[in-house]
């Protein structure tokens, strides 16, 4: 029996389902902004779902040392929705407790691309 850590499908598998999943990321990425963060760093991608685009994505990426290129690109589409969330919150007082969780996820998630990059 293999040890857990051994059974993960690529290093950044915690940090993928993070970022893929809007509960704990607080924004939506799809397939769309995931070929574009592929084009931002030199990939052409094809539309397909978005956990497969972006696993192949960050497969790539490793294997090409555009890791944190990679991330970068991530860490600003995470900055740009925030911006926009927080224009809606202005727009929109009433929605600014909701808006204000989301910013919160936003940025934990931007912490941990960042802690990653750092790694």
């Amino acid at each position: 029996m293999k040890p857990k850590h051994e059974n993960r499908q690529n290093e950044y598998e915690t940090l993928e389902k993070q970022i893929l999943s809007l509960y704990y990321s607080g924004i939506y990425i799809s397939s769309y902004d995931i070929v574009q963060l592929g084009k931002n760093i030199g990939y052409e991608l094809p539309l397909k779902e978005r956990n497969i685009l972006f696993s192949k994505l960050l497969g790539d990426a490793k294997k090409d040392n555009k890791i944190k290129n990679l991330f970068v690109a991530v860490s600003n589409l995470i900055k740009h929705r925030a911006m926009q969330y927080t224009e809606l919150g202005n727009l929109h007082p009433y929605a600014r407790p909701m808006i204000s969780i989301w910013l919160q996820k936003a940025k934990a998630t931007d912490l941990l691309i960042k802690r990653e990059m750092g790694a």
